[in-house]
């Protein structure tokens, strides 16, 4: 089928090329040439569907927070688990511990690193971080946690401090227990 029925595919084609193309290693965000030649599209191609970088970013971060969006409500599509395993299961699926949840950890890299010098950019980094405490509030609250909002903005630095060591010291310097242990009350 042409290319221009399937848009959703191939926008979706050209976040998954920017998810492998920083996770092999890139230290900044790729340029479009780059990002068309690992999507198997034209420059041309790519930017009917993109204005400019920063809407492939964008696009690039949405689409991969909905695939961790997806991936959590099927988690929880049988009922919500205890807040402990709730936690867990949250925390386990924003961590890098395979490809497409490392592609996701670096995409989300290269979107802080340009919030740190775009107003818009920071704003939409602000929406999805209180999206995220909101979240981990929600399961302290329902474990008795004295002060749910603190231990949820704690365990959102924590995630990010974990990101980055499994992504330079491996899955086994993570200790996801050891944190919940500490931010969740003793019964």
């Amino acid at each position: 089928m042409s290319e221009r029925w399937e848009p959703d595919r191939r926008r979706a084609a050209v976040a998954d090329a920017v998810g492998r193309l920083l996770a092999g290693g890139h230290g900044v965000f790729p340029g479009l040439r780059e990002i068309a030649a690992e999507a198997g599209v034209t420059t041309g191609a790519l930017q009917h569907h993109f204005r400019t970088k920063e809407d492939v970013l964008l696009f690039t971060l949405e689409h991969h927070c909905r695939r961790c969006a997806d991936r959590l409500r099927a988690q929880f599509a049988t009922g919500m688990p205890a807040p402990r395993e709730a936690l867990e299961v949250i925390v386990t699926e924003l961590l890098p511990l395979d490809e497409e949840r490392a592609a996701e950890a670096n995409v989300a890299r290269a979107f802080v690193a340009r919030a740190t010098s775009d107003p818009e950019f920071a704003a939409l980094y602000r929406d999805q971080r209180q999206i995220l405490v909101d979240l981990f509030s929600e399961h302290f609250e329902r474990a008795g946690t004295p002060d749910p909002l603190a231990a949820a903005m704690i365990l959102t630095q924590a995630v990010e401090g974990m990101r980055t060591d499994c992504l330079l010291l491996g899955p086994d310097a993570v200790h996801i227990d050891a944190v919940l242990d500490r931010l969740l009350p003793h019964r």
